[in-house]
């Protein structure tokens, strides 16, 4: 059950994914309601998830007070004190939340150091906090009161290990317990990434409390003169104690990226050219096929980064970085580019270009078009994917497991010539800067295009991110992870690199 319940209008999903993908970077459990599933009844999994979060966030705009399922959904959160509401844009709130304090989000681009952003986590600890305790990982949050004569649901087993169920019931020694608990520990503290790190935290504190029930447990038996086998290192914790937060089953480790049982992109001799001075670094990459998007039991997968599929993909060239202020201010010395100056934070040179919107980014490919005579554009989302993995399966091109020093990631952005190369050669392709791509967000990979070509639909709201930041969470940086924002966006997280035909 998440801790966070974000209620918004449809018209304001932008600003509301926004807002998610913030909370969640600050470590919290969020449910968003496009995370429903095929199949799903949307009013009894909503009310579930309403009820039964520690905070209901809402956020108010023109469009949103008018809503009779956010008010409704405001009103649950004001009568369970769980209320957080947020002002995305300047309106009228109902008269019935008027005298509710609200944070004002409507100037709020996605920074996390804003004092309105940092006052409205504040305020969502503080209702998490205040909570009533309950289950880690509680199934369900709407709780029916039981009829007469109706039957009683055993309760739910609970996830300590008592020294019966072991002996007895597991067939299985007290040793081999405490050891495997040990060894979750030990793995899980060794940088496997996590999706909901707060949990897990829990969780290991339980486990290690648990484990040391068990060691006094062993101690009585052996005292008793109990048969005690050796050590083994099959025993794990129970599946309901895991559920949302089970690591990923890796050595501490990293192993090395592993390679496509399909034909993988390959670097040709040669395989770089600039055709001018002012123009960025481009690769060659061959064609071959690729699986897309993360499979169903990758951690921190989203329901929009599949169904995984074949693609095919035509041989194209890639930026081997991401375009830099001085790439972008020969563009606009040049007269091209709209002549816009994106700001900076008091540095240009070969930092990433920043605060550069997708039109801004098709309006530097134009340019180099006509520069060179070749047609620059946008990467395709299967061309970013199939040359970011550069001919690997694995959640990050490195391996399965988070590398500080590969992932672009820190305080701010770095020079786009430092960042670690992937097999194919490409820099920064993790981190740094969020990636614009030439598609249109669609959240299912289901009736994409199968050789590479961009998604394309009328009345295009919104585009595709890839790469992640260097302000992301771990669950951003990999390389099956999808972002989305206006194509007017702007903002200090996000950049891009150009593609071109070979």
């Amino acid at each position: 059950m998440p801790d966070v319940f974000v209620s918004y209008n449809r018209e304001d999903l932008p600003i509301a994914q926004r807002v998610v993908d913030g909370l969640v970077h600050e470590g919290l459990n969020v449910w968003l309601d496009m995370e429903l599933k095929a199949g799903e009844n949307y009013d009894e999994i909503t009310e579930e998830r309403l009820r039964g979060a520690k905070a209901v966030v809402v956020l108010w705009s023109s469009r949103s007070v008018k809503s009779r399922w956010v008010r409704a959904e405001a009103t649950i959160g004001q009568r369970k004190s769980t209320l957080v509401p947020a002002m995305i844009e300047e309106c009228d709130r109902p008269v019935m939340f008027e005298l509710v304090q609200t944070t004002d989000l409507s100037k709020w681009e996605g920074d996390r150091a804003d004092p309105n952003w940092r006052k409205l986590v504040g305020v969502i600890r503080d209702r998490i906090a205040a909570a009533p305790p309950g289950p880690l990982f509680a199934e369900g949050g709407v709780k029916k009161q039981a009829g007469k004569g109706a039957k009683r649901k055993a309760a739910p087993k609970q996830v300590a290990i008592r020294k019966e169920h072991v002996v007895k019931k597991r067939g299985m020694g007290v040793g081999g317990v405490l050891v495997s608990m040990f060894a979750l520990l030990a793995v899980a503290a060794a940088g496997i990434y996590v999706w909901r790190p707060q949990q897990v935290n829990e969780l290991l504190a339980s486990l290690s409390n648990q484990a040391s029930t068990v060691a006094t447990d062993v101690a009585s038996l052996r005292a008793a003169g109990a048969d005690t086998p050796a050590p083994t290192l099959t025993a794990t914790a129970s599946p309901e104690a895991l559920v949302d937060a089970a690591p990923v089953d890796h050595p501490a480790t990293p192993e090395p990226a592993a390679p496509l049982a399909e034909t993988t992109p390959a670097a040709a001799p040669a395989n770089t050219f600039r055709e001018c001075d002012a123009c960025p670094l481009m690769l060659n990459v061959q064609g071959g096929t690729f699986m897309m998007g993360a499979p169903d039991d990758e951690l921190g997968r989203k329901a929009w980064e599949g169904p995984q599929r074949k693609v095919a993909m035509a041989p194209f060239t890639m930026g081997v970085s991401e375009v830099s202020y001085d790439e972008w201010d020969a563009c606009v010395a040049d007269s091209g580019c709209g002549k816009y100056t994106p700001k900076d934070a008091g540095a240009r040179g070969k930092l990433p270009v920043t605060q550069v919107s997708w039109k801004d980014a098709v309006a530097y490919a134009a340019w180099l078009t006509k520069k060179t005579g070749r047609a620059y554009r946008l990467p395709t989302e299967a061309e970013w994917e199939y040359a970011g993995r550069g001919g690997t399966t694995t959640p990050f091109w490195w391996g399965a497991m988070n590398d500080v020093a590969k992932s672009g990631s820190g305080a701010a952005t770095q020079a786009v010539d430092t960042l670690a190369a992937n097999p194919l050669g490409l820099l920064g392709v993790t981190g740094n800067v969020r990636e614009w791509t030439q598609d249109c967000y669609v959240n299912t990979f289901a009736k994409a295009p199968l050789d590479g070509r961009s998604v394309e639909v009328a009345k295009c709201a919104q585009r595709v991110l890839r790469g992640g930041s260097f302000n992301d969470g771990v669950e951003a940086l990999r390389i099956a992870a999808r972002a989305r924002n206006a194509p007017d966006f702007r903002d200090r997280l996000t950049g891009f690199r150009v593609a071109a035909a070979p």
